[in-house]
């Protein structure tokens, strides 16, 4: 029994580090592009990245690798598994997530703002996640285990 819980253990925290040497890989590749948004559209880089991370798995989601969508907003696209929205490259899938949260209403208040956690109260309560408490709770986590905090 002790070897059991041992190995799952092990096993546990083996997955843990494979998980956040890749979402570590991922903010190294896209921190330019998420970067460049930010200050383009004032939304916080932590808030990109983090919230890019959770919804595509790190890019590592089906959805990420075929139909480049790392933010998990709905659409149309070229196949017949999926509702979520089919760009041409991760560029444009970082910039439509943007674009979107610069539409919303609340948005023109909170511009150049660089409170994290008060961006990620504003987007919740847009309806951006079925489980905001959850969604939230991962996000901060993100945040924090990447050194996000702007």
């Amino acid at each position: 029994m002790k070897k059991t819980i041992l190995l799952l253990l092990f096993v546990t925290c083996l997955l843990s580090n494979i998980t956040h040497s890749q979402s570590h890989s991922y903010v190294n590749k896209h921190n330019e592009l998420a970067e460049n948004l930010s200050v383009e559209f004032g939304i916080p880089k932590s808030i990109i990245l983090s919230i890019a991370i959770v919804e595509s798995g790190a890019g590592s989601s089906k959805v990420a690798k075929k139909l480049n969508n790392h933010f998990g907003i709905k659409g149309k696209n070229n196949v017949s598994w999926s509702r979520f929205k089919q760009y041409s490259s991760v560029e444009d899938s970082f910039r439509d997530f943007c674009v979107k949260i610069s539409s919303k209403k609340f948005y023109s208040n909170m511009k150049g703002n660089d409170d994290y956690l008060l961006w990620l109260k504003k987007i919740s309560l847009t309806g951006y996640s079925t489980k905001p408490k959850l969604w939230l709770k991962k996000l901060k986590k993100t945040i924090l285990l990447h050194n996000l905090e702007d």
